[in-house]
């Protein structure tokens, strides 16, 4: 037993310890997620600093999820989202959420507009996208692709620069940036237990002001760990679908393709599987930070034909 001398005071050290959360999606070489896959198949690297992976998980997390339509994009590309004899893509969508779910309902173009509070029913989220619906039924067209969906990429990357020459087909602006931030502050409240994404529908422009920065939002997103997924309403030029690529790279998410219906349909479906299982890993970083530092983190497998997706790192906060 420790005795105290004459004035002399007990003193208590604390210590933080954070346990920095990495959800990861495998993919092999032809796009499948890979399943089955034990922690003993992982390295995970901080700052190129070997990590000791301490929690691991595959359990399926329930969503909670802010669905998001640019609704500043052209007549056809709208249209895609409301064929006219069929139901609108958003009963698709609703199918792949579960009763465990939630889901708020957002669009915009140069204002964000939140068209519902979050539920767990599908069919409130449909009827909220309504006001897009309308919107869709009066814009304009841009000249459509006639190379269609499955033409070669390379040339459809040439025409899309070609095409940025030119004066703006976007019939209004783009404020992704800001919904991107409204979204963040709605899934920052309540939704610990959940995983949060954002469902991004756009053609990837950020058109017009915008209060917020890219690196701003990346930085808002990475904080309450939410992972961003773009449904392109344009084709990729040489690979990239614009800012929706560069947000879902930073944040761990993905980007699929909004080029048709059925694209979107599926596209749908894909990034809810994919969002709800995902393998999760934890370790506790052996770096000690100063002052707020940003770490970059890195997570490879033993097999290189699999590509690995995971946010691009964290701010590590002083002890």
């Amino acid at each position: 037993m420790l005795t105290l001398g004459a004035g002399e005071v007990r003193t208590q050290i604390r210590t933080q310890v954070d346990l920095v959360v990495v959800p990861v999606t495998v993919k092999d070489s032809m796009g499948k997620l890979v399943t089955g896959l034990t922690k003993e198949d992982f390295t995970i690297r901080e700052d190129k600093k070997l990590q000791s992976i301490t929690n691991f998980s595959i359990d399926p997390q329930p969503l909670s999820a802010a669905i998001v339509v640019d609704d500043g994009m052209n007549g056809n590309q709208l249209r895609r989202l409301f064929p006219r004899f069929s139901p609108s893509a958003f009963t698709t969508l609703g199918a792949g959420f579960t009763s465990n779910d939630l889901m708020v309902a957002f669009r915009y173009d140069s204002h964000i507009y939140r068209l519902s509070a979050f539920t767990s029913d599908p069919g409130a989220i449909e009827k909220s996208f309504k006001s897009v619906q309308d919107i869709a039924v009066t814009r304009p067209d841009e000249t459509a692709d006639m190379l269609g969906e499955k033409g070669p990429r390379a040339l459809r990357s040439v025409i899309n620069i070609l095409g940025s020459t030119m004066p703006s087909e976007r019939p209004t602006y783009g404020a992704l940036n800001d919904a991107l931030n409204e979204t963040v502050t709605a899934l920052q409240d309540g939704q610990a237990d959940r995983r949060k994404i954002v469902i991004l529908i756009s053609d990837g422009k950020i058109a017009g002001p915008n209060m917020h920065g890219f690196q701003q939002t990346v930085d808002a997103l990475l904080k309450e760990q939410i992972q961003v997924y773009g449904v392109a309403a344009r084709y990729a030029t040489f690979g990239s679908f614009g800012a929706l690529t560069s947000y879902a790279a930073a944040t761990g998410g993905d980007v699929y393709p909004g080029t048709s219906t059925d694209s979107i349909e599926k596209s749908f479906l894909r990034i809810t599987e994919q969002a709800r299982n995902q393998y999760v890993l934890g370790y506790v970083s052996t770096n000690h930070a100063e002052r707020p530092t940003f770490r970059n983190i890195e997570v490879t497998t033993q097999s290189r034909n699999y590509t690995v997706i995971h946010r691009r790192g964290y701010t590590q906060q002083p002890q």
